[in-house]
């Protein structure tokens, strides 16, 4: 990608302002105009991203009863998801479950 000049950066102001560029970006240039949430987020994440122009869809993430991830109906929700879908992932640490 670098030797095809394919990269590019950019600066944002903290995660919410991230998650809000990253956002219009999307909804202005790529033909998905939905992202998948993982359910609980960030009581922010959805209003971010519907006032950036995107359509708000969750995915199930966290399961209760084992405090644990809920690794079958996360694959069932994405695996239904269309090809090419925005899916929103916490990589390190899932906040606010910490799984």
């Amino acid at each position: 990608a670098i030797q095809e000049n394919r990269i590019t950066t950019v600066q944002c102001l903290s995660g919410t302002g991230s998650l809000r560029v990253g956002g219009e970006f999307l909804a202005r240039h790529y033909h998905q105009r939905t992202i998948y949430l993982p359910q609980p987020t960030w009581g922010n994440h959805p209003k971010v991203f519907g006032l950036a122009g995107l359509s708000v869809k969750t995915y199930r993430y966290y399961a209760p009863a084992t405090r644990g991830l809920d690794f079958q109906g996360l694959l069932e929700d994405l695996g239904s998801a269309p090809s090419g879908s925005v899916v929103l992932l916490h990589a390190c640490a899932h906040n606010p479950t910490g799984v």
